[in-house]
């Protein structure tokens, strides 16, 4: 990573290369850092880019972390790039298809297999065993069901179910 760092009392001063480590995360990685610190950044926006951080707290070990996190936040910033530009066709796509579904002009469309993927073997029919597990197993969770729905609800010593009505009157 080619970069010049400066260092002046609360401030950290680094230029990057753009064509290096990318406009977006540059910039991302500043402003991530507003909270911690005033971020100022100068340059030419196809060339270099220079980013100042002025540390909101005092002393020199916090100037220390918000440079690491600086250098940290860069890296994750370029990573979150690097997959956002891969990914556009897909959210185009998936963007695409939810606007023609809501407006009722198109049905999603079934999933296509990969290119390379094998189809999936048909399945086999089940067995009269299986299909009365399969029932069994669908009888005993329906009656499950039935008894947590019957049974009474817990204590609330709290009264945290309670409305704000019931809590501090209509009033209020």
């Amino acid at each position: 990573m080619k970069k010049k760092t400066t260092r002046s009392p609360g401030a950290v001063t680094e230029t990057f290369k753009v064509a290096e480590h990318g406009l977006e995360p540059i910039l991302g990685a500043a402003y991530l850092l507003t909270d911690r610190a005033y971020a100022r950044v100068d340059g030419d926006r196809a060339k270099s880019l220079t980013v100042t951080l002025v540390c909101k707290a005092p002393g020199a070990a916090a100037l220390k972390a918000l440079r690491e996190a600086f250098e940290l936040e860069l890296a994750t910033q370029k990573v979150r790039w690097a997959m956002a530009k891969n990914n556009v066709g897909v959210r185009e796509y998936v963007a695409r298809q939810a606007v023609l579904f809501a407006s009722g002009h198109a049905l999603a469309p079934a999933p296509q297999a990969a290119p390379n993927a094998q189809a999936a073997p048909a399945a086999e029919p089940l067995s009269a065993d299986q299909q009365a597990e399969i029932d069994r197993l669908i009888a005993e969770v329906e009656t499950e069901i039935k008894e947590l729905k019957n049974r009474p609800a817990g204590a609330d010593p709290d009264n945290v179910k309670a409305t704000w009505e019931e809590k501090h009157g209509e009033a209020s």
